[in-house]
């Protein structure tokens, strides 16, 4: 398998046998690749944090990277989908369901005119995140496989996180994903996590020469405190090294009025790779 297809495999977290490579860590050391997502969750609400954040993967001197908004929490969304097999492109849709419930997510293909190609059903377990390219989730469409433009319709029964990931052979940048539904509120996961005024960034990837960085804003006047919880694809905690500390839940970060405070992965200069 091509290099490139093995990272577009990893950072979707679509083929989980390739985490137990144990390919080098860059600011770890040896460790596999870890794919999930990650909860921020501020002391109060509303409490005016801002949140985004860069991941990416480290090739010699070379960094590959895109940037992450946070995602709405949504039952109805809307993102383009360009792929052709001779370009190398693809479009990787990770969906993370942060509700006790699975969620019934049905996604409609629809071609340039405007028509419907096809449907599927997914369903994503609760506190879990599913994540495939459009030419596996519709792999018996040909189309799909060699030339196709479109969009693809998210619809779920309950609020859901998507994010877009759009890949041209080794390099790769994130599609907007319009909500089409009523914004809704992250669900508490459990005590002091989740809930009304957190964040949920439904991408993040750690080991194997892949890193993220959580930047956390405080556009308010007072003093901000937030904890930043990191969860596998399956819901279980995701364990990583931010700012020399190793853990999956980060507590107690306080934010001056005005300030930021960044989160990565870093080396023994205290710099990490973005």
């Amino acid at each position: 398998m091509r290099k490139s297809t093995r990272v577009v495999f990893l950072i979707l977290g679509a083929v989980m046998m390739f985490s137990v490579l144990g390919w080098a860590d860059n600011n770890n050391g040896n460790g596999p690749v870890q794919t999930g997502f990650a909860i921020v969750t501020p002391s109060s609400s509303p409490a005016g944090v801002v949140v985004f954040e860069t991941f990416g993967e480290r090739d010699g001197n070379a960094t590959t990277q895109a940037g992450v908004l946070p995602a709405d929490m949504t039952t109805d969304a809307l993102v383009f989908v360009r792929s052709n097999g001779r370009l190398s492109r693809n479009l990787g849709i990770a969906i993370t369901n942060p509700n006790t419930a699975s969620a019934n997510v049905n996604l409609m293909l629809i071609q340039a005119d405007g028509t419907t190609l096809t449907t599927k059903v997914l369903v994503v377990p609760g506190k879990s995140q599913v994540s495939q390219f459009v030419t596996e989730l519709f792999a018996s469409m040909p189309q799909v496989q060699t030339d196709f433009s479109g969009t693809v319709r998210i619809t779920s029964d309950i609020p859901v996180a998507v994010v877009g990931l759009r890949f041209r052979g080794h390099n790769f940048s994130t599609l907007p994903v319009t909500s089409l539904s009523a914004r809704s509120d992250v669900p508490s996961i459990s005590a002091g996590v989740g809930g009304p005024g957190s964040v949920i960034l439904p991408q993040f990837a750690a080991g194997g020469g892949w890193a993220t960085e959580i930047v956390l804003v405080n556009s308010g006047s007072t003093d901000l405190i937030v904890r930043v919880d990191l969860f596998k694809n399956d819901g279980t905690a995701l364990t990583a090294s931010l700012n020399g500390q190793t853990a999956s839940s980060f507590m107690n970060l306080t934010i001056p009025p005005g300030g930021v405070l960044v989160l990565a992965q870093r080396d023994n200069n205290g710099d990490d790779d973005f």
